[in-house]
């Protein structure tokens, strides 16, 4: 195979085929080690939220350093889809070619898909655990403000029982 055409009547030599394929390994091993950073700050934010004492403080630090990763695995989806779809067809037309690097392959997307399904059952935990601290520090601030309000009333009630009543009466007529 010195040339393999591709969909568009894009002509490419065995060099630039093997590039692209080469392209598709390196995007999902980078996606399958982006998504174990992933899953490791989600067990993290995990921890956070399983604490005697949840601090939101450190949950959102959790969800800061997350969002780059998040954001890089959404590029490799984009690129990865990109470069199979111009060479879907010469991949499944040289199948016998290239099949222990598409078997390898296949089996790194199955531990990505393996690990992307952890990560959103993990991420749905979190979600439940995340509501029910937030109840807790809602019924919290609800309670404090309650117990601020009965306090404030019992020091205005003071201040005025003493301003407007005489402690002294005289009972004679």
């Amino acid at each position: 195979m010195r040339y393999v055409r591709m969909c568009g009547g894009i002509i490419l030599d065995k060099t630039e085929f093997s590039t692209c394929f080469k392209v598709l390994e390196d995007t999902i091993q980078r996606k399958e080690q982006y998504l174990d950073e992933l899953l490791a700050l989600t067990k993290g934010q995990e921890r956070v939220l399983l604490m005697e004492k949840f601090s939101m403080d450190e949950f959102s630090e959790y969800m800061d350093k997350k969002e780059p990763y998040i954001q890089k695995i959404s590029e490799f989806d984009a690129g990865f889809e990109a470069v199979y779809a111009k060479v879907k067809p010469v991949i499944e037309e040289y199948k016998k070619e290239y099949e222990p690097r598409i078997r390898k392959m296949q089996q790194t997307i199955k531990t990505v898909l393996e690990k992307g399904a952890a990560l959103c059952t993990l991420e749905e935990q979190n979600k439940a655990r995340l509501e029910f601290c937030l109840k807790d520090k809602k019924q919290e601030i609800k309670n404090f403000k309650r117990s601020n309000r009965t306090v404030s009333n019992y020091y205005k009630n003071m201040a005025g029982a003493v301003s407007d009543q005489s402690f002294f009466m005289d009972k004679k007529k």
